[in-house]
């Protein structure tokens, strides 16, 4: 079954999608980028809000692979309490340094989701290793936000291929990259664990406005609902 992400960016914001019982809950800085994050103490109030009520995700930014400072963006993250730290990978495929760093981070208990970029994306063959590197979950995404979305990217072939190769692995899956409403019917039956939304939850489907909650519902009412035990679950047998 199919879950709904939202993604927020203050308190309030996620008091909206709580109230509309989304599946999880992204926190980032959309002003920042496509993975921007929100500063550590900002993502502590939305995690200490949600209080463990469903799952939460943060991401460290727009931060390039070779950032010697990679590490430290992760467990500071992670120190916050968030269920996930999501962590993108710019690059057409991953370099070894990357997938030390993300195995490591894992080593140490932190639970990623790594985030791919439909525009980089040539399948999952090239990015092996990350997928054996302790990861959690994998997501593709859209670097830029205001191109084309993930659907006019790539096929849903290509999505569905990468969601089963993906689950090869037993990690979490999503897909996100400014989808809209009409998306997600055909998106459903790709079996994702996730579709993550930010701009079509937003007032005017702007991404870095406010989240406008009859969007939120509009949307919330066309996923079927995700049990939060039956996510938990699938982290336990993993």
């Amino acid at each position: 079954m199919t879950g709904m992400l939202a993604s927020v960016m203050s308190v309030a914001e996620a008091e909206v999608v709580l109230d509309a019982n989304v599946d999880i809950i992204d926190i980032k800085n959309p002003h920042e980028g496509a993975l921007g994050a929100l500063d550590i103490n900002t993502v502590k109030e939305i995690v200490k809000r949600v209080n463990g009520n469903i799952l939460t995700s943060a991401t460290i930014g727009d931060i390039k692979s070779d950032d010697s400072n990679l590490s430290d963006y992760i467990i500071n993250m992670a120190g916050t309490g968030v269920d996930y730290v999501k962590v993108g990978l710019f690059d057409d495929k991953p370099a070894e340094s990357f997938v030390n760093t993300i195995s490591d981070a894992a080593n140490k208990g932190i639970k990623l989701v790594i985030v791919m970029f439909a525009e980089n994306y040539n399948g999952t063959e090239s990015i092996s290793p990350l997928l054996q590197s302790g990861i959690t979950g994998i997501m593709l995404d859209t670097k830029e936000k205001k191109g084309r979305n993930l659907c006019a990217i790539l096929t849903d072939i290509e999505l569905q291929k990468f969601v089963k190769e993906a689950k090869k692995y037993n990690l979490l899956t999503g897909l996100a990259g400014s989808l809209k409403f009409e998306d997600i019917f055909s998106l459903l039956d790709l079996n994702s664990d996730y579709l993550g939304f930010r701009g079509a939850l937003c007032s005017e489907s702007d991404r870095i406005k406010s989240i406008n909650e009859e969007q939120v519902k509009r949307i919330r009412a066309a996923i079927p609902q995700l049990k939060f035990q039956d996510v938990q679950y699938k982290e336990a047998s993993n």
